[in-house]
């Protein structure tokens, strides 16, 4: 059911539904009552009017999914279930996000408007993030790419048992697992894997190249705080996709999470050369 909550600038629709406000929008359809049931319900919902002109957010929505200045992506994977969220930055220094929740059964999305001195608030709701200290006992831990993928699809596999079953297995099969390692990195993957409660990453990207872009790859295992991969770094180039590559999660303290937050965040140097590049005006400001 599409609803529109102009007070707290939210839209709920599925994808189908804004293409049909993006024809609207663009004077390709025209709005009709009983001409079609979708485009009813938005009128009802009072996202297009009768003449065919879309809400002030709709229309706003729209231009930010087409002229974006800046896109992140947020990755998460928990025992509820998957999600993907778009954050979207403006020139005009505003934003818009979608909201997933996770294991919902429709295809509705629920797309947020919000300003971008917000915008690290709004990843670290995306990501479940809060202040954590790692125990003083954490260490960073080592395998190849190939293990972390294997226990990874382990935890989100839909059959075969929950989530805390699946981390039963895997610590109960650890030497199938992680095969020949010291008994300090045995420990520790233990201990990692006994907390585990989801994975994230989030991909901001602001231009045309690998270079314009940067990641973060974070493992929270709540009351064993989190933990972020260190190499590869993030975003991950093909070359560096093999099942050998070592990869290396070391505990992060919630401080320097959040830094790191900031630092996935491109400054004016860097968003005036990729704009160059494009062809689109530079943006103002020191940084997003």
């Amino acid at each position: 059911m599409p609803r529109l909550d102009p007070l707290r600038r939210r839209i709920s629709l599925t994808e189908a539904q804004l293409e049909l406000l993006r024809l609207c929008s663009n004077r390709e359809i025209k709005p009709g009552p009983g001409d079609d049931p979708d485009l009813d319900r938005l009128a009802a919902a009072g996202l297009v009017d009768p003449e065919g002109s879309v809400h002030r957010l709709v229309a706003d929505l729209a231009v930010a999914m087409a002229e974006p200045l800046v896109e992140l992506w947020v990755e998460t994977m928990s025992q509820a279930g998957p999600t993907v969220s778009h954050v979207v930055v403006r020139g005009d220094e505003s934003l818009w996000y979608t909201e997933p929740w996770p294991g919902a059964a429709d295809d509705e999305v629920v797309f947020v408007k919000d300003e971008l001195p917000q915008l690290l608030w709004v990843l670290a709701r995306l990501v479940g993030f809060r202040r954590s200290t790692p125990p003083e006992v954490a260490r960073p831990v080592t395998a190849p790419l190939r293990t972390i993928a294997a226990l990874l699809a382990a935890f989100s596999a839909e059959s075969g048992g929950g989530w805390d079953d699946v981390r039963t297995a895997a610590i109960a099969g650890l030497d199938g697992i992680l095969g020949e390692m010291s008994a300090e990195q045995r420990e520790m993957w233990i201990a990692v894997l006994a907390t585990l409660e989801g994975t994230w990453r989030i991909t901001c990207a602001w231009g045309p190249e690998t270079r314009h872009s940067r990641g973060l790859a974070v493992w929270d295992c709540g009351s064993g705080g989190f933990w972020a991969r260190t190499s590869p770094a993030e975003p991950l180039r093909p070359e560096q996709i093999t099942p050998d590559a070592e990869a290396t999660f070391a505990p992060i303290s919630g401080g320097d999470l959040w830094k790191a937050f900031a630092e996935l965040l491109p400054s004016k140097a860097e968003l005036t050369e990729a704009a160059e590049l494009i062809g689109r005006p530079a943006a103002g400001g020191d940084a997003v």
